[in-house]
């Protein structure tokens, strides 16, 4: 843990250094150094804080899961922890905090608390931190944690007062009141980490809670994932069906719904479909990642593989949600060549440095996928396809379309849509590659959970089976052998 927290210090340092600097110098041109700007929207900086948030997430959901057999207090701690550093990363990516006065004012009218967004998100603040002041006292960490959340709400609440304080002078500590901000992020994403004791046991890598037994419950042996695997396209497909319907039907909205409009509109910035596409992207990298983690514990060859595919996935993250390849669009485009200009001979002159990065990303994953076998390598090499199909083939389309000036509205609205929710799906799948790489079983009666590298083909689950039937006959070796009866006439 040690290694994760001085790396994620690390990385907050040198990008509010990187911040700072910019905020000192204004370099040109602005949209290039705008990348490593956290005052500037879509940014570095404020990917990472956003995907600190949500890696912590995912902890959070693998400690309830753990924790489940200890007793349901724990649980619902640790999902109402998950859900509230979803909700803070949401608000880091998308700025949701600053929306909450103009919804109270629609709602309620104006009064003390809907007259400026400050108060209500200090006060909102306070609620997600509630269950993690409550898992505080029970985690042996509890302090570290107190103090992780302390620093995260100095820090935005710092830069937020300072920018009102000082207005564009205020630029460099404001600057580091956010890199304040992202050092809490870390410090909260290794507490709840490290919540998790993860032992190496042979083949399989056993995670046992820091929480104590309260009220033991028995769960079945292998937990069930098909309903989170239907949540997840639910709402895939929902937020993709919203952002479409509101575009068609509201193509003109009026001052008060346009911000909420565009919030929802998948092809607008800094939006909650661009958010949960970067979530999608980063619950894929840490699949990857947890799954290259355990395949090398269990020695399994081209285990590595996986690492490389988990860095990719970030990568893709942080270009979903900085448009980092619209940037370098913008460098290679033709001089007098407008960016979507109806009449040009192409729109998306991104696409084809693009192509050379797919071609490298190809080479990584067939590499990994030449190690797996079965369903882990399905979904592997289907994933990365549909992802590429949709992110490259659809969108290169799309930019000859838009540059003929044919199509219309409506042609144009279905075929970015069509390209976000293939997009997901592909990366849902590569999500799914990782997760059916490793086979998951709870054990003893605090429901410690095993997990077991399965990303050669085997089946994991039947595994564990046959090696809990195989340590029954050994301590009954009777079991073993037939009796015959035989009667008396």
């Amino acid at each position: 843990m040690k290694r994760l927290l001085v790396a994620l210090v690390t990385m907050v340092t040198t990008l509010t250094l990187l911040s700072v600097v910019v905020a000192l110098v204004r370099p040109g041109p602005p949209a290039l150094w705008a990348s490593v700007d956290v005052l500037a929207p879509y940014n570095l900086p404020t990917w990472f804080a956003a995907t600190v948030l949500l890696a912590t997430t995912l902890a959070g959901l693998a400690n309830a899961l753990v924790a489940a057999a200890r007793g349901r207090w724990g649980t619902r701690c640790w999902l109402a922890a998950a859900g509230a550093s979803a909700v803070a990363s949401l608000c880091v990516a998308t700025g949701l905090h600053t929306r909450l006065d103009g919804l109270a004012r629609q709602v309620v009218g104006t009064n003390a608390l809907t007259s400026d967004w400050l108060l209500p998100a200090a006060v909102a603040g306070l609620l997600l931190a509630t269950p993690y002041a409550l898992l505080a006292r029970r985690l042996r960490d509890g302090r570290r944690l107190v103090g992780a959340l302390v620093t995260f709400g100095v820090g935005a609440l710092g830069g937020e007062l300072v920018a009102r304080a000082l207005g564009d002078a205020g630029r460099v500590l404001a600057a580091a009141a956010e890199g304040l901000q992202g050092l809490g992020a870390a410090g909260l994403l290794v507490v709840v980490v490290t919540a998790l004791h993860a032992t190496r046991r042979d083949t399989e890598v056993r995670l046992t809670s820091d929480l104590p037994t309260t009220a033991p419950r028995d769960l079945p042996a292998v937990p069930r994932r098909r309903r989170t695997w239907v949540l997840l396209v639910v709402v895939t497909l929902g937020l993709a069906g919203l952002s479409l319907l509101l575009t068609l039907a509201v193509p003109t909205p009026g001052p008060q719904l346009a911000p909420w409009v565009g919030y929802l509109d998948v092809d607008r910035e800094g939006n909650v479909p661009t958010w949960w596409s970067v979530g999608l992207l980063v619950s894929a990298a840490a699949g990857h990642l947890v799954a290259g983690l355990v395949g090398r514990a269990a020695g399994a060859r081209g285990a590595a593989g996986w690492l490389v595919t988990a860095a990719i996935l970030a990568g893709m993250s942080l270009d979903d949600m900085t448009s980092i390849h619209e940037r370098v669009g913008d460098l290679v485009r033709p001089e007098g060549a407008a960016a979507g200009d109806p009449g040009g001979s192409f729109s998306f002159y991104w696409v084809v440095p693009g192509a050379a990065v797919a071609l490298l990303v190809a080479v990584a994953v067939g590499l990994l996928a030449l190690r797996l076998r079965g369903r882990p390598r399905r979904l592997l090499v289907t994933g990365l396809g549909v992802l590429f199909l949709f992110a490259l083939g659809l969108e290169g389309v799309q930019g000859v379309v838009l540059a003929q000036g044919t199509g219309g509205r409506v042609a144009e609205v279905l075929a970015y849509h069509l390209e976000e929710l293939g997009e997901n799906l592909g990366a849902l799948l590569l999500l799914g590659a990782a997760t059916s790489a490793l086979a998951l079983r709870r054990r003893g009666v605090d429901g410690d959970l095993d997990v077991r590298y399965a990303g050669a083909g085997e089946d994991g689950d039947a595994l564990f089976a046959a090696e809990q039937d195989a340590a029954r006959l050994a301590a009954s070796p009777t079991e073993a052998i037939p009796v015959a009866t035989t009667s008396r006439s």
